[in-house]
């Protein structure tokens, strides 16, 4: 068994995720649950009737506390108002343990306990990120240490905000590290770019820190605010060992080191016609998707599948494999995950008709890699290649390759030939 000791933000995150009903939360959804379930973890400031935060701290509230824990995803409609969508961790798994009591948690020396081997490994991952951002959010202290550093902190522009300048009058705000897209690759958030009235005030270039194990300010590079205009990206992922830097559409962005963009890159004054021409709320409309009751979907989507597609049995074959049990997500990610005799699983997304899957834009998102797609939507050749060949040869495994249906009260699976522009039936046996 493995006995975990976790941060007390993170600790708090775990043992109230499983409350909420929604598919996707942010720091606001989470701090009201922490006050409402887990007043033993969180008190309030008397002289601040909404200031609450963790009772090991006197800096910073608890929705600041839980901005540094979670992995931003995006960005989510909720009535007229666009708001950011987070989890714990890069995908749901960590809440679904908890919600299926593979992760236990002991209040008395705030563990996390489990007999998984992966789980042990993201909790581990978690904390050391949540490590990471807390290092590098304070760059004061970083420059305070570093003073052969050419960076100063701009307090009169930028004073709640962690901007520096070069001796060279060159502008920089440091990208947030996010989360691990791959095991080697290192996904940052750059939101603080892009969002307010920044790039108004100054000519903003990127900072990007590659953490090493023991340092969060491991290696400092930079990308130049020119190139990452042309695409606005909202994410970035760097390769750990390559260096290569791409957004989420594969666009490449070059990392220059911090000396070469002292010399080479635009002052804080230069660039005026992108930075007037720039609104912020163009960007998050761009990426926005449509809240629903989480609850709901999951009920009513699963009961279709169940009914129409299993005929409410659960073990099947597909593909030559024995499905022996089903996990239901409690989370975000994929809906469903089949679990096959010899202990491998396979991600399904449940969907009304096949669109659906692109309006929910899970294909911007790595926690639907690989997954498999059913809709209750008849079977069309077609309309499939209409809808995800092209997208497929951007987003690659993002897009679904093996697709579920019921046609003419039959059951069906095909898996798509992309490159042929055909689709071969897989094998059913129930």
């Amino acid at each position: 068994m493995h006995k975990i000791k976790v941060p007390k933000i993170l600790f708090l995150a775990l043992s109230i995720a499983s409350f909420y009903k929604k598919s996707f939360y942010n720091t606001n959804d989470l701090a009201a649950l922490a006050n409402k379930y887990k007043k033993d973890l969180v008190r309030q400031r008397v002289d601040k009737k909404d200031y609450k935060y963790l009772d090991d701290t006197n800096f910073g509230g608890l929705r600041g506390n839980f901005s540094t824990l979670l992995t931003w995803k995006g960005f989510v409609r909720r009535g007229t108002s666009i708001v950011n969508r987070c989890s714990v961790g890069k995908d749901g798994r960590l809440v679904n343990a908890i919600c299926n009591c593979e992760i236990i948690l002991d209040p008395k020396d705030l563990t996390a306990n489990t007999g998984n081997d992966r789980l042990a490994n993201l909790l581990e991952t978690e904390a050391w990120l949540l490590n990471v951002r807390e290092g590098q959010a304070h760059i004061k202290v970083m420059l305070e240490r570093n003073p052969k550093l050419p960076l100063v902190r701009d307090s009169d522009n930028f004073a709640k905000v962690s901007v520096v300048k070069t001796p060279k009058d060159q502008y920089f705000i440091r990208a947030i590290v996010n989360n691990f897209a791959k095991d080697d690759v290192l996904e940052y958030s750059i939101l603080n770019l892009w969002e307010g009235k920044k790039l108004k005030k100054k000519n903003l270039h990127l900072l990007i820190v590659i953490p090493a194990k023991d340092n969060p300010w491991g290696e400092i590079y930079a990308i130049k605010n020119e190139d990452l205009f042309i695409h606005k990206p909202l994410l970035l992922q760097i390769n750990l060992t390559s260096k290569e830097c791409t957004d989420k559409s594969g666009n490449v962005y070059e990392l220059h080191s911090l000396q070469d963009a002292i010399e080479k890159f635009s002052t804080g004054d230069e660039n005026i016609t992108a930075r007037l021409s720039y609104r912020w709320s163009e960007l998050k409309n761009r990426d926005a998707i449509i809240e629903i009751d989480f609850g709901e979907k999951k009920e009513d989507e699963f009961s279709v599948f169940l009914n129409k597609f299993l005929n409410w049995q659960k073990k099947f074959q597909i593909d030559g494999k024995d499905v022996v049990d089903m996990n239901v997500s409690s989370s975000g990610g994929p809906d469903v995950t089949l679990v096959y005799s010899g202990g491998t699983t396979q991600k399904i997304e449940l969907e009304h008709n096949w669109k659906n899957f692109l309006d929910h834009k899970h294909y911007l998102d790595n926690a639907w890699s690989d997954v498999w797609l059913f809709a209750e939507e008849k079977w069309n050749e077609n309309i499939i290649l209409k809808l995800f060949k092209e997208l497929r040869e951007i987003h690659r495994n993002r897009i679904p390759d093996v697709f579920l249906c019921v046609d003419n009260d039959e059951r069906k699976a095909y898996r798509a030939i992309w490159e042929e522009n055909r689709f071969e039936e897989v094998g059913l046996k129930f």
